[in-house]
């Protein structure tokens, strides 16, 4: 198997990688339910053979970065639904299966397994600031559970506060594997860009802040903009391009969540494969080289980026 080094040091000359799109959100179109308490995690014990699929489907399309089924399935995330006596098994099984998925498709290129976990809760509300202690060791457990199940690196996700991001990525690099932080963006009311989910949920942190709480921690190798809008996401990018030198990349959503307090994650409208990618060019304007997708995203247009940007 390749060295994660070989995937860095491509990434710092320039090259691009296409990871991987949705993982949540792909579950219920292939017919499986998601727990309304903790998103996609529980599918890894009840369904494995859809996860390994979905894993599979990526690979086949170009992903050279599949992202592990354990967004929200820290023990605190677990815990939502009675799942918490179950984390190591949950998140060790969904390694497991992004492992098998890696193993049983044959593709042109090494394949590596991010080993994902998420914003502390409440997930929602950056204006709600956690505990650093209770979140770092939340963050520490499900750390060091994905690294002895086998991944290649940690990815933080839809990171919205710079509290928990810098506890997130001070457990991560305390195993030392490498970490992509990965931080959600929209427009306040006053235009700037800012760490949030919608407008009406942001806690006025910037990009530049967001840079900051992390880049001097030992093992980040990358930034993101992700779960985010696509028509922000471009604007977003120049902003952290200008505030780091390490490589940066792009995963948005390509979806208008539901206005709906009780549809919180429905979708109501999915991006063409089309327009998709003729935002993801424009990141590549903006300096992204690591590039893929998130909710709403499916292996098709996974098809259509790789076929396109490559």
């Amino acid at each position: 198997m390749a060295s994660i080094d070989n995937l860095h040091n491509r990434l710092r000359s320039g090259d691009l990688v296409i990871i991987d799109g949705g993982t949540g959100t792909e579950i219920p179109r292939r017919g499986v339910p998601l727990c309304p308490d903790t998103w996609s995690g529980r599918a890894n014990l009840t369904h494995p053979d859809v996860i390994r699929q979905i894993h599979e489907d990526y690979i086949r399309v170009g992903a050279e970065v599949i992202i592990t089924n354990t967004f929200w399935t820290s023990r605190k995330g677990l815990e939502k639904g009675n799942l918490d006596s179950k984390t190591s098994e949950i998140n060790r099984k969904a390694v497991k299966l992004a492992i098998e998925a890696r193993q049983n498709v044959k593709a042109d290129k090494d394949i590596f397994i991010a080993g994902s976990m998420s914003t502390f809760f409440p997930m929602s509300d950056p204006n709600v600031i956690p505990s650093y202690e209770e979140a770092l060791a939340n963050y520490r457990e499900q750390a060091q559970i994905l690294a002895e199940a086998g991944i290649d690196f940690f990815i933080l996700e839809m990171f919205i506060r710079t509290l928990d991001a810098r506890a997130a990525a001070n457990a991560a690099s305390e195993l030392g594997l490498p970490i992509w932080v990965g931080y959600s963006i929209t427009e306040s009311a006053d235009g700037d860009l800012c760490l949030g989910l919608r407008q009406d949920k942001h806690g006025n942190e910037t990009i530049k802040e967001a840079v900051e709480a992390v880049e001097n921690i030992d093992g980040v190798a990358a930034f993101c903009i992700m779960h985010s809008d696509m028509k922000h996401t471009q604007a977003g990018l120049t902003i952290l391009r200008n505030e780091t030198s390490i490589p940066i990349g792009a995963y948005a959503h390509s979806i208008e969540p539901s206005k709906d307090p009780n549809d919180e994650w429905e979708t109501v409208v999915e991006s063409s494969l089309d327009e998709y990618c003729n935002y993801a060019h424009g990141w590549i304007l903006a300096g992204a080289n690591i590039i893929g997708g998130c909710c709403g995203v499916t292996p098709d247009h996974i098809q259509e980026l790789s076929k396109n940007l490559t």
